[in-house]
């Protein structure tokens, strides 16, 4: 709607109009809400979540233990937080991967280089959700479970695309592969630093060629000239 103020400044009832104050916030500030749940993560990643207190976050960021609480209820809600976004951005983060025109060697590799890269860009919060979910409340764990499942069916999805293909052993189990294929990217959070030898293209590239060639069938091998290129192709 259009104004009812003239060009003199006044408002149509012949008053002068006040400076407008900024709008009160409402709920906490989303960046400093990340700010904390950022400390709180480096605080569990050293001391583990049993070892760490409300004050122990407090004392990291900067802020009054009762100020925490402007912005969460319990040490739980941080911990739920982290998960809960990190799962959420992963799922963003392989959907290229999953949508990709090609086959499905191409779209599993794509795979492992999103997951890799994503572990490795995130990796306080992912390592945190690996080793302390547990910690959560089983309503918790349920409801951030629904991600994690959307998470292997892609990969399962592309799994049977491949046997389908024929670039995949039809004899492999399905749900089984997924999930051992996920530990052994996962296992990079006990080991990986970011200052190692290994760059992270390099680091996927070296999963992404022992995934594939732990379960491409016959066909895919002989077609890419025996293992070791299959294992080094694009």
């Amino acid at each position: 709607m259009p104004s009812s103020e003239s060009s003199s400044g006044r408002s149509g009832l012949g008053q002068v109009d006040r400076p407008r104050r900024g709008r009160p916030r409402r709920g906490p500030d989303p960046e400093r809400l990340q700010e904390i749940i950022d400390a709180a993560a480096t605080v569990f990643l050293e001391k583990g979540y049993d070892g760490t207190s409300t004050k122990d976050i407090s004392d990291a960021v900067g802020m009054l233990k009762g100020s925490l609480y402007y912005y969460v209820r319990s040490k739980e809600d941080f911990l739920f937080e982290i998960i809960k976004r990190v799962y959420d951005a992963a799922l963003v983060s392989i959907q290229p991967a999953v949508e990709l025109e090609g086959d499905a060697l191409t779209r599993l590799r794509a795979f492992v280089h999103a997951h890799v890269g994503f572990a490795v860009k995130n990796l306080t919060a992912f390592t945190i959700q690996l080793r302390e979910f547990e910690r959560l409340s089983p309503e918790r764990r349920l409801e951030i479970t629904a991600g994690g499942d959307a998470y292997l069916r892609a990969l399962r999805g592309i799994l049977k695309d491949g046997q389908r293909e024929g670039v995949f052993d039809e004899k492999i189990d399905v749900s089984f592969t997924a999930l051992a294929i996920l530990g052994q990217l996962n296992s990079l959070t006990q080991w990986y630093r970011p200052n190692g030898r290994l760059s992270v293209k390099r680091l996927a590239e070296n999963f992404a060629g022992l995934v594939i060639t732990s379960i491409a069938s016959d066909s895919a091998v002989q077609s890419a000239g025996g293992p070791s290129k299959l294992r080094r192709s694009r």
